[in-house]
């Protein structure tokens, strides 16, 4: 039988339509620290149906590379997205300054599920919302000159391609300009990795389309010039317009083929755009023109990016933010040292500390206290204790009021004890910058330090639990994002994977690490080695994968999917087939059932599920047969079976074979909501009636030519035909109790081991 290909690299030049707007209603919200002078980056996001190769040509060593045994059934071994991770510095913003992760304090733990939603929706194609162009344009730094050319292509060719080195402002530059021509909508073109660019693809009308092709691992085939050049009579049928964002690298591979369209983009100084951050920020920042003067700022910004030169924005915003809240500002230059140790992690500063502070009280107070940052005194001083003996690092006893208090230990971490008895640190970055040190310079106790936080979070109270998974959460994608190593973050969601109050936690922080604009493709293919290796209960076991840490990832899948439905479909398969317990099965199954509601890749699930019903291997079996009872058990509006609304050669097939796979198994709740749907459908829908108990019939028994018969289906339809309309004594007929009889009465006529006298085989179907 042949095996159906579900590959990340599809061969042919299709473009999926985006999705309509009403699909995802809900607004893209701006964050903070995310400016928009320099590009909300999408260093590996592919943004909207039409592909190009997403990296280099995969090796046998990579971790996508898939030999033909361990290829799932119904499966080819794709192409991946193969990792590529810029090195950045920790709290550092890579490339255009939008990364998916935002700066959070305490605000109650909302800030990663949202950033995920929104940086999905985007990628999905969905209209930009005023408010977030709004936001991003806000700090922006026109150049007149820049526009007028852009504009001035556009008119002629419909199409633009702004071109230039990272961090330059590409793609706030294709905002701007777009939001001249006065379209409708601005939206990204949705495409996954490696798929071929189609703009005949792109039928919404009065639309303003950027195609996000900043990953410098973009390749750009033969062709691709040629193509946006002949694009311009359907773009103007459409009313609309197509801006290509990318690395000049990139682009010089074909631009030969439409030089008429490029725009070399140049950034405008360094020192204006930390001028207009500054200025524009409400309120203005004070101080501002000796900020913009000052020699230690000016010497950063030497060659400095427009990205670069934001960071520091809001390094300075926020440094200005926190002494005013002190009530006895600082002079300005020890201000200005803050500044510039921030843009270094303050690495100096804490080496200094802890080469002068050995006590290991002091050094876990101050790991509390930055993990913890803005709790109640006695909070973070309970904690250092539990975090000591995590660390098998238990402090030696102490009688009466020996050894230094809340006071004196604040005081020595550097950090300040407010009129409401909460710690804080009044330096930008400087808890985060604690916690990378901890990682980095005690790598054995990464393990302890995790399930230490899964266990705060969960014991403490909300407005404290929930922050601090928020806060680790994105430290670790920052952390994973510039030193290229999921250990950490690993450790982190399989830990919280096992908490129940953390689960959403540790899917939302998987999530977050694939679509990062730089971290993506390397989390991606992190991903699919963790769904291929074996199962285990061990967490630090290097060559399986903890069960939990499989759950959480299909959940996470569940959401990629969303996005990048190949990657998601290909990962889950993978988990499948490297499974054989029934948790992952059933997040698996899940995860499908979720993938099914995008009508584009119903055919590929289908396939792959229809393929798996008759799989040798148990847990494919399990998983297609989770899904299928999920789809089965969904109605339309009207109460039509989900699976029967389309009614096809196809899906009839995949109807009948997945009710076989289903029986197969012993009634469980499932399956038997699931029957019961289908059944109260025949009973309300009398064109229906002949389909559903046809279906019944044959996954029992189907025709002459398929003799495959199971008496252990016959009982199990039987016994779910009873439980949907029970029997009992003396009760007059009803409109159920017939339907159920005329069922039963079906299989049996239809029974090959009935007497032949009374024995009517269904025709062929």
């Amino acid at each position: 039988m042949p095996v159906p290909e579900l590959a990340e690299q599809d061969a042919a030049p299709t473009i999926s339509a985006p999705h309509d707007a009403s699909e995802l209603a809900s607004a893209i919200q701006p964050s903070p620290g995310h400016e928009a002078h320099p590009e909300p980056q999408s260093g590996s996001q592919p943004s909207a149906h039409a592909p190009v190769t997403d990296g280099r040509p995969q090796t046998p060593d990579s971790p996508d590379s898939t030999s033909p045994a361990a290829t799932p059934p119904g499966l080819v071994s794709p192409t991946t997205d193969v990792p590529a991770l810029h090195t950045t510095p920790p709290g550092t913003v890579p490339d255009d300054g939008a990364s998916t992760v935002q700066n959070v304090g305490n605000n109650y733990g909302t800030a990663v599920a949202v950033q995920n939603i929104n940086e999905i929706q985007r990628l999905r194609g969905t209209p930009l919302p005023d408010d977030w162009i709004k936001a991003r344009l806000h700090p922006y730094l026109p150049d007149d000159q820049t526009t007028k050319a852009i504009d001035a292509l556009l008119d002629v060719h419909r199409a633009a391609v702004i071109h230039s080195t990272a961090g330059t402002g590409r793609y706030t530059t294709a905002l701007h300009t777009l939001t001249h021509q006065r379209v409708k909508d601005i939206r990204q073109v949705r495409r996954e990795p490696n798929e071929r660019v189609e703009l005949e693809g792109l039928k919404d009308e009065d639309t303003g389309w950027i195609l996000d092709l900043r990953d410098e691992e973009e390749t750009l085939r033969p062709g691709f010039g040629l193509h946006l050049r002949e694009a311009a009579d359907h773009l103007r049928a459409m009313r609309s317009y197509v801006v290509v964002v990318t690395h000049t690298d990139t682009w010089m591979t074909v631009a030969g083929e439409a030089t008429e369209l490029a725009h070399l983009l140049a950034p405008p100084p360094a020192l204006d755009v930390l001028h207009t951050h500054l200025e524009r920020h409400r309120p203005p920042v004070r101080d501002l023109e000796k900020w913009c003067a000052d020699e230690a700022i000016t010497r950063q910004l030497h060659q400095a990016t427009p990205a670069e030169a934001a960071r520091l924005a809001r390094i300075i915003i926020t440094a200005v933010s926190l002494d005013d809240s002190t009530g006895e500002p600082k002079p300005f230059k020890e201000l200005v040292e803050t500044v510039i140790q921030s843009t270094h992690n303050w690495r100096t500063v804490l080496r200094t500390w802890h080469t002068d502070h050995p006590n290991s009280a002091h050094r876990n107070y101050l790991l509390a206290a930055a993990a913890l940052d803005g709790a109640p005194a006695e909070a973070i001083y309970e904690a250092q204790t539990t975090l000591g003996g995590a660390l098998d690092d238990t402090p030696t006893a102490v009688c009466g009021q020996q050894g230094p208090g809340i006071i004196e230990l604040t005081h020595t971490i550097g950090a300040e004890l407010g009129d409401d008895d909460r710690i804080h640190f009044l330096k930008p970055g400087y808890a985060e910058a604690v916690v990378d040190y901890f990682w980095v310079d005690r790598p054995h106790h990464v393990a302890a330090f995790t399930r230490w936080t899964a266990e705060q979070a969960a014991s403490l109270p909300p407005d404290l639990g929930i922050p601090l998974a928020e806060r680790v959460a994105q430290w670790a994608t920052r952390y994973t994002l510039a030193k290229q190593s999921f250990t950490v973050l690993r450790a982190i969601a399989t830990h919280w994977a096992k908490t129940r109050n953390l689960r959403g936690k540790a899917t939302d922080l998987l999530v977050a690490a694939a679509i990062d604009p730089t971290a993506g493709k390397r989390a991606r293919a992190q991903y699919l080695a963790w769904a291929k290796a074996p199962d285990t209960d061990e967490p630090m076991h290097r060559g399986s994968t903890p069960t939990v840490l499989k759950q959480a990832l299909a959940d996470a899948l569940a959401q990629l999917g969303h996005a990048y439905p190949q990657i998601a479909l290909k990962r889950l398969a993978e988990l499948a087939a490297h499974t054989t317990h029934q948790a992952v099965t059933d997040a698996v199954g899940d995860a499908l059932t979720e993938l099914w509601d995008q009508p584009a890749h119903q055919d590929t699930i289908r396939t792959t599920l229809t393929t798996w019903f008759a799989a040798s291997q148990l847990h494919y079996t399990a998983a297609a047969r989770r899904a299928f009872l999920h789809l089965a058990g969904r109605t339309t509006t009207d109460g039509t079976p989900l699976l029967l609304a389309r009614a096809s050669s196809e899906t009839g097939l995949f109807a009948l074979t997945g009710w076989r796979c289903a029986l197969d198994k012993e009634a469980d709740p499932d399956l038997q909501r699931a029957v019961s749907t289908w059944l109260d459908s025949a009973l309300t829908h009398d064109q229906l009636r002949p389909v559903i108990l046809q279906t019944f019939t044959e996954a029992v028994f189907r025709s002459d030519t398929d003799r495959t018969y199971l008496a252990s289906r016959f009982l199990t339809l039987n016994h779910m035909a009873y439980g949907w309309e029970p029997a009992y004594s003396g009760t007059q007929p009803t409109a159920r109790t017939r339907l159920r009889d005329v069922l039963v009465i079906a299989l049996r006529e239809a029974d090959p081991t009935a007497p032949a006298t009374l024995h009517h085989a269904p025709a062929t179907s």
